[in-house]
């Protein structure tokens, strides 16, 4: 699912915003394998213990990010 994204986000003019909880959980799984550079700001709580999203940027995709878009793509061709 996370390269499906990775793709996704090839396909963006960078930088990509991103809004909806499941949204920045994807990209905060591609930058902890170093495969974007996103700036995520941290959760907080509203008063009523409510967790208060913002939103999440993708500055760019590295370079092991694209090597991997590069091998995802040759694999899914030779099948």
């Amino acid at each position: 699912m996370s390269m499906e994204f990775l793709r996704v986000i090839a396909e963006q003019k960078l930088p990509y915003v991103v809004h909806t909880p499941a949204e920045i959980d994807r990209v905060r799984v591609l930058r902890a394998a170093e495969l974007v550079t996103a700036f995520i700001p941290p959760s907080s709580q509203a008063p009523d213990d409510r967790a208060i999203r913002h939103l999440a940027q993708v500055e760019s995709i590295t370079a092991k990010g694209k090597l991997a878009l590069n091998k995802a793509t040759s694999a899914f061709i030779e099948l």
